[in-house]
């Protein structure tokens, strides 16, 4: 098993490679099913973001194996690693005999995905291109906890994702719209399409993505491009490359220098690209950072 990846991370160098795969179309998706299945009892799952809804939702003590990169919350770190970001040991999964193996078609091999349909193990697909879809699936897992208060909970928690999405869109329904660059890394300068889940939460912040009509979901741009789209403003999705990143712009002359740190601003990356029920939290703030940066706009 290889060592580690810090998938948390919002875009360190596992994560450039990877959008850069999945810009070129390396990533497939697979016929893995994402109809309402039966209740399960033993739960491989090797989509980060699927874990964490099983955990939230009340069932991750079912959870028997998971990915490298789920480190949320605590107790997925003491599970068996059975995935990474250069694929999944199919065999380890399969000796330990899941009723049940989820995956995530975007960011799984495909050829992983195949082994495991051919071993007649039963694979359900988590793939999201909505918020809504986030709340969706937090409700589908939860339907499996057969205790009635323990799954009341869960669902309580999907309504209220659903009461902070609402109040978020109608809060920011009548904004100025403000055009963003939404940055991925500094060295590379890669960003991320509408076919990207984060085009629906700048729209819900009342944002456009100045790349949003892209046709690949992380696309490699450049600072040419950048410069000619002249966005409002520059999100940086990781507030540890903030700094770097200001100082790009400013060398780039894409604002006036003392605009920079005003117009230049960072987000949540890690909870932005990884769809849990803390996305939503992520999109509040998000929502905050734009609509400073829409404060100062002339």
């Amino acid at each position: 098993m290889a060592a580690r990846a810090p998938w948390h991370r919002p875009c360190a160098a596992w994560c450039l490679a990877w959008f850069a795969a999945l810009a070129a179309g390396a990533a497939y998706g697979a016929a893995a099913t994402t109809e309402p299945v039966p209740a399960p009892r033993r739960i491989v799952s090797i989509a980060p973001h699927a874990t964490e809804l099983l955990f939230s939702a009340g069932v991750g003590d079912r959870v028997v194996a998971d990915s490298e990169a789920s480190d949320y919350p605590e107790a997925t770190r003491s599970l068996p690693k059975v995935s990474s970001y250069r694929g999944s040991n199919v065999e380890a999964i399969a000796a330990l005999k899941p009723d049940l193996v989820v995956v995530w078609p975007s960011g799984n091999r495909h050829a992983d995905i195949a082994a495991l349909q051919r071993l007649g193990i039963r694979v359900y697909a988590s793939e999201f291109d909505t918020l809504e879809s986030i709340i969706a699936e937090q409700r589908h897992f939860g339907s499996w906890v057969e205790d009635p208060a323990r799954r009341a909970i869960a669902l309580r928690e999907a309504d209220a994702a659903a009461a902070r999405l609402a109040a978020l869109r109608e809060r920011y329904r009548s904004a100025r719209r403000v055009r963003v660059f939404y940055q991925l890394g500094v060295a590379r300068l890669f960003t991320l399409s509408d076919r990207h889940v984060i085009g629906q939460a700048l729209d819900v912040c009342g944002a456009d993505n100045v790349f949003g009509a892209l046709s690949v979901p992380a696309p490699e741009v450049s600072a040419e491009a950048v410069l000619a789209a002249r966005p409002d403003a520059v999100v940086v999705a990781d507030a540890k490359a903030l700094a770097a990143a200001r100082r790009q712009w400013n060398e780039a002359k894409l604002y006036p220098a003392a605009q920079i740190s005003e117009r230049v601003v960072a987000a949540d990356g890690e909870r932005l690209h990884r769809p849990t029920l803390r996305t939503f939290a992520a999109v509040d703030a998000l929502c905050r950072a734009i609509d400073a940066v829409r404060s100062t706009l002339r």
